[in-house]
C-alpha cells in the first residue's frame, strides 16, 4: 500500500487563508447588495428631531434666536445606578438554593441496635431570564443632517449635561462625550446620544419593578426579564419541579392603603422597622452577614415619611414606655426638626440602631384614583423595598447583568470582517448597533439584553399599599405618568413661497 499522503503545515495555512479571501472576494457583492436591499420603516426622509433646517425643530425661529439652550426634560433615577452591572454571554442563569434539612421520621428507635432518624437534604434552584429591548432613531438622510436653512441658522449650545448618567439603562455614555455644543451641531449625534437614552430609560426603569416574561412578544422581538416585584415576593417554586420553597420568601407586608401620615399601631416606621429585623433576623440566623440592605422608594412618599420618622421613631418607644410607667415624657421640637433635616441630608434612615441608605426610584409602580378604586383623588399609594445590597461582607445580592455584545467582534474577524458593517458593539458591551439602509435614508437601530438578579430574596421585603397624600405631587420622566409634562413642537412648517422670484 502506497504511503498516505500529507500536505505540509505552511502549505494548509495557505489554503485556508486562499480559500478565506476567495469567500470574502465572492461574498462582497452580496453583502453589497444585501445593503442596497434593507429597507427602513420609513420610505422617505422625516423631519422630525432635526436641530437645524426646513422643518427642524426651531426651524425658521433658529434665526436671531439666543445660541444657548437649556433643557427642562426630566432625568429617571433609580436602583440601577446603586448596584453593579455585570456582562455575560448566557441567556439564564440557574441559582441553586438548599432550603433546609429534616428528618425523615418522627419515631425515635426502640432498641440500642435500631435504625437511627436519618435526614435529607431540600434544594430550590431559580431561574433569570434576559430581557431584550430595543429602539430606533427617527430615518434621516446625508444632505438633510448637513444643512443650515441660512446663514441666520445659527450655532447652539445646550447648557445643561443632558448625556452623563450611572444608569445601566443609558447609552449615551458608551457612545463617548460630546460637549453641549458639538451635540447640538451633529444631528445624528443627537438622535443617538440624546433621544435614544431616555427612550431605553422609559423601557427599563419601570421594567426593574413590574418586569414579568409573561409580556414577552411571541417572536422574540422584545421580551422582560423578572422584576423586583416578582423577585421580592412570595411563593417561590422550583425552576425545573415546580415544587414550592417557602424558604425563599421575602418578608411581603401590606401597609392596607393606610394613610403614612397618620396610621398608628402600627405606624409606617414601627412597621418598617419590624420588616427590617424580620430580614435582618434571616441574615444572622442563616449566617450571611455581614449584611447591607437600603431602602427604596418613590420620590413622593420619601418628603412626607423623612417628616414622620423623627416623631414616628420616638413614639414607637418613648411613648409606650411611658404609657405602661405612667410617666411624662417631654419632647423638643427643635431636636425633631434637626433630626428630619439630618435624615434628608444624608438620605438614609435609622432602622434598629442601624443606618439604611434610602434610594429614590422613579419606576416603582404608583396607585392613584385612576387605577385602584381605595383611593381618592388626590391620594396614592406605592410599595416601599428594603433591598439587601450585600452579604457575606462584601458579596453583591443584588446585580444587573447584561448580554456582552462585544462577542460580536470575534463573530466579525471569523467572517474576514463581513458582517462588521453591520453590527457594532458599544465599547462596554451593553448596547449593540445596526444600521437600516434604503436609497439615501438610513437609521440606527440600538438593542440591550438585561437582566436583574436578586441572590438572596429571603433577606428581601417590602410594604405594599403604603397611601399618601402630598402637598403637591411632584413632575415625573415617564411618559405615562399624567405628572410628565413636554408641550412645544417637534418640526416647523417650513415654506420658500413668500419669497419673490426674478422671472424672465
Amino acid at each position: 500500500m502506497a504511503d498516505k499522503f500529507e500536505f505540509s503545515e505552511d502549505f494548509q495555512k495557505a489554503l485556508s487563508t486562499s480559500i478565506a479571501e476567495g469567500i470574502s472576494r465572492a461574498m462582497n457583492p452580496v453583502i453589497e447588495k444585501m445593503v442596497q436591499t434593507q429597507k427602513a420603516t420609513t420610505g422617505t426622509m422625516s423631519t422630525w428631531n432635526m436641530v437645524h433646517g426646513r422643518g427642524s425643530f426651531l426651524g425658521q425661529p433658529a434665526v436671531g434666536m439666543e445660541p444657548d439652550v437649556i433643557s427642562a426634560m426630566l432625568h429617571w433615577q433609580g436602583l440601577g445606578e446603586h448596584v453593579p452591572v455585570r456582562p455575560t454571554r448566557f441567556y439564564e442563569v440557574f441559582i441553586p438554593f438548599i432550603t433546609g434539612v429534616e428528618p425523615t421520621s418522627s419515631s425515635e428507635p426502640t432498641n440500642e441496635c435500631d435504625d437511627c432518624i436519618a435526614g435529607e437534604t431540600e434544594a430550590c434552584v431559580q431561574q433569570f431570564p434576559l430581557g431584550r429591548v430595543c429602539r430606533e432613531t427617527q430615518t434621516m438622510t446625508p444632505d438633510r443632517v448637513i444643512e443650515r436653512l441660512n446663514r441666520g441658522d445659527i450655532d447652539l449650545t445646550l447648557l445643561n449635561d443632558q448625556l452623563g448618567s450611572d444608569s445601566p439603562w443609558h447609552p449615551g455614555d458608551s457612545l463617548g462625550s460630546m460637549s453641549g455644543e458639538q451635540l447640538m451641531q451633529v444631528a445624528t449625534a443627537w438622535a443617538l446620544l440624546f433621544e435614544l437614552p431616555p427612550l431605553f430609560q422609559h423601557s427599563l426603569v419601570p421594567m426593574v419593578w413590574d418586569g414579568n416574561p409573561t409580556n414577552n412578544t411571541a417572536g422574540d422581538g422584545y421580551r422582560e426579564f423578572r422584576g423586583l416585584q416578582l423577585l421580592v415576593n412570595t411563593g417561590f417554586v422550583d425552576a425545573f419541579t415546580n415544587v414550592s420553597c417557602p424558604s425563599l420568601d421575602s418578608d411581603v407586608k401590606s401597609f392596607g392603603y393606610n394613610d403614612m401620615a397618620t396610621a398608628t399601631a402600627p405606624s409606617l416606621f414601627e412597621l418598617l422597622e419590624m420588616a427590617h429585623y424580620y430580614v435582618w433576623h434571616n441574615a444572622i440566623r442563616q449566617r450571611l452577614t455581614p449584611v447591607t440592605h437600603a431602602i427604596v422608594m418613590r420620590p413622593e412618599p420619601w418628603q412626607i415619611l423623612s417628616e414622620l420618622v423623627p416623631v414616628q421613631r420616638f413614639m414607637a418607644s418613648a411613648l409606650r414606655y411611658a404609657a405602661a410607667m405612667g410617666v411624662a415624657v417631654n419632647s423638643d421640637g427643635s431636636t425633631i426638626v434637626n433630626e428630619r433635616d439630618r435624615i434628608r441630608t444624608q438620605m438614609a434612615l435609622p432602622l434598629n440602631g442601624q443606618l439604611l441608605p434610602v434610594i429614590i426610584d422613579d419606576g416603582i409602580p404608583e396607585l392613584n384614583n385612576a387605577n385602584d378604586a381605595n383611593l381618592n383623588p388626590g391620594e396614592y399609594a406605592s410599595s416601599i423595598y428594603i433591598l439587601p445590597i450585600k452579604h457575606l461582607g462584601n458579596r453583591d445580592s443584588i446585580y444587573i447583568e447584561y448580554k456582552d455584545f462585544r462577542f460580536l467582534q470575534g463573530e466579525v474577524a471569523a467572517t474576514q470582517g463581513l458582517i462588521g458593517n453591520f453590527y457594532k458593539p458599544s465599547p462596554d458591551g451593553r448596547f449593540a448597533w445596526t444600521w437600516v439602509k434604503d436609497g439615501w435614508c438610513f437609521k440606527v437601530q440600538a438593542k440591550i439584553e438585561p437582566r436583574i438578579v436578586l441572590r438572596v430574596p429571603q433577606l428581601a421585603a417590602r410594604v405594599d399599599y403604603v397611601k399618601y397624600v402630598p402637598i403637591q405631587h411632584v413632575r415625573s420622566p415617564d411618559p405615562d405618568s399624567p405628572y410628565f409634562v413636554k408641550g412645544g413642537v417637534s418640526q416647523r412648517s417650513w415654506s420658500n413661497s413668500s419669497y419673490y422670484y426674478e422671472s424672465r
